[in-house]
């Protein structure tokens, strides 16, 4: 019993020492994982709905979010790479698992309304999350690019929003 407690407190400081070595603030690194998930999400999502859905603007909607936001990832990796940090992972967060679940298991107008829905609130977090990295970030090259993201997350949250209120979702 007292060595597997020894084995257990020595994993979790190796551990913490390890997370500790990891290049970058904690601030950037987990600004860098919001941002990673965050894309992937809506990218996996959009490639759901092109599967699904009929709607020609939920269809033209998941095209651009796929190109935007592997545009984006490409940025955040480009940006982590000239500050010598990990990239972005790119899988979806813990709290959006579920989201994506559910969006999958929607069928015909359902689906549409859910993707909407999910779009919107996922864009009002990933908005948020940018603006305040933008506003106080303290790596250079993540900052630029965060700021670089907000118009186009912005745009993509007001058309979301909308859609999501025409098509009863909101």
């Amino acid at each position: 019993m007292m060595k597997s407690a020894i084995a257990l407190l020595a994993g979790a400081a190796l551990a913490s020492a390890a997370a500790a070595q990891d290049p970058g603030s904690r601030q950037t690194r987990e600004f860098v994982q919001k941002a990673g998930e965050s894309d992937t999400f809506e990218i996996m999502e959009s490639q759901s709905a092109l599967a699904e859905s009929r709607d020609p603007q939920v269809r033209a909607f998941a095209q651009a979010m796929i190109h935007d936001h592997t545009g984006t990832s490409q940025a955040l990796r480009d940006a982590t790479g000239r500050a010598g940090l990990k990239p972005p992972p790119m899988q979806v967060g813990a709290a959006q698992a579920p989201m994506l679940a559910a969006l999958q298991s929607a069928r015909g107008r359902d689906f549409d309304r859910t993707y909407w829905k999910q779009q919107a609130l996922s864009h009002r977090s990933a908005l948020t999350v940018a603006q305040q990295y933008a506003a106080t970030g303290d790596t250079p090259a993540i900052r630029q690019t965060a700021a670089a993201t907000v118009p186009l997350i912005q745009s993509h949250l007001e058309m979301a929003e909308q859609m999501s209120a025409k098509s009863g979702g909101s």
